[in-house]
């Protein structure tokens, strides 16, 4: 897919990239991301800062012994590392399978405006 869009940006002209950019399929391919990271970002956001906020304020609560030594405090950062793979894992898989052939259908129609 890289070297496509590589080999399509050394060959088209910059005004069918701006055609591109307007085209329904560029559009289309722009909510489709949108709708897939504005709520990993949000859920990232939230843990994160959550995390935060509980790390100032809950002292007490993330000072429980979960575990012999370890408490929640260690398991709420371990979870969070846990989660910011499972999104980035997520992520990788839904655009492999949605995302980039969106992306081909952008660069192919690219490719069609410049013959």
């Amino acid at each position: 897919m890289a070297d496509a869009i590589r080999q399509s940006v050394t060959l088209n002209a910059p005004d069918a990239w701006v055609e591109g950019i307007r085209s329904a399929e560029f559009k289309t391919l722009i909510d489709a991301k949108q709708r897939t990271i504005v709520p990993m970002l949000v859920v990232f956001i939230v843990g994160y800062m959550g995390l935060s906020v509980l790390a100032g304020f809950g002292r007490g609560l993330l000072g429980t012994k979960v575990l012999g030594p370890i408490n929640l405090g260690f398991v709420l950062i371990g979870g969070n590392y846990l989660m910011s793979w499972l999104i980035a894992v997520v992520y990788a898989r839904i655009s492999a399978s949605a995302h980039d052939p969106l992306v081909k259908l952008v660069v192919d129609k690219a490719n069609g405006s410049r013959s």
